[in-house]
């Protein structure tokens, strides 16, 4: 049976590419708050993450909720991250533990570790130490998600994502200071996919998203060894190769 699917921010980049890419493995259902450029006939809803009900009527019948929705930005003040990043993902596990979902795939960021020095290798259970409000924020929707899953109902998978980019971006240079951070969205959506794929008896996990670059930042290891994630980028690779092209 085709798993049903919940991708919250479909409108967004990788909420769009995902949906073009995953789209024959899926019984997707897609919600924005603004409609994505190509829904392929695929149902979507517009929906704000704080209505509660309309979360609610979202998750019914679904399997797994990918939950992308959020103020993405760096600088993003506190009055679009209460409403955007702390309320919304609270609604988004308790909508989806309400409809007994099977499972909640949070996209988290690097920065909820960016305040290491720079040449650490960081590993998923090392403490957090976010280098701005947003990186805070989504370590909320980390620990809220641990609350949810540890009362059984949902499984909750914690995605911390790199430098998300096209293997072909333009700034993918030998210069580029975030190599070691880059995760091209190919191997994002293996990723993902590896996620929502995962044994039902992986009830909590934190997995660092970043792709099979020579030196990581993230260490990667977890993220092989339970959900089979197998990344085909190098960023270093790409820019050596982008180098030699001029």
């Amino acid at each position: 049976m085709t798993r049903k699917v919940l991708i919250t921010g479909a409108a967004g980049r990788i909420g769009s590419y995902l949906t073009a890419h995953l789209k024959d493995d899926y019984d997707f259902v897609l919600t924005d708050i603004r409609s994505p450029a190509e829904t392929y006939g695929l149902p979507f809803s517009e929906a704000n993450l704080t209505d509660i009900d309309a979360m609610h009527k979202l998750c019914e019948g679904v399997d797994t909720v990918i939950h992308l929705a959020a103020d993405p930005s760096m600088r993003a003040p506190w009055e679009s991250l209460l409403p955007n990043n702390l309320i919304g993902v609270y609604n988004v596990y308790k909508a989806a533990a309400d409809a007994e979902c099977r499972r909640v795939i949070f996209a988290s960021t690097v920065n909820t570790i960016s305040g290491y020095h720079e040449g650490v290798t960081i590993w998923p259970d090392m403490p957090v130490h976010p280098g701005n409000l947003y990186g805070a924020s989504k370590v909320w929707g980390e620990a809220s998600g641990y609350v949810f899953a540890d009362q059984g109902v949902i499984s909750v998978i914690c995605l911390r994502f790199g430098w998300v980019v096209m293997p072909d971006h333009p700034a993918i240079t030998p210069d580029q200071r975030m190599l070691d951070m880059l995760l091209t969205l190919p191997d994002l959506t293996n990723l993902v996919q590896c996620s929502i794929e995962a044994p039902d008896s992986l009830r909590y996990g934190i997995f660092h998203g970043v792709s099979d670059n020579r030196h990581k930042r993230l260490d990667i290891t977890s993220a092989r060894e339970i959900l089979g994630y197998n990344p085909q980028y190098d960023g270093f690779a790409i820019a050596e190769a982008n180098a030699q092209k001029g």
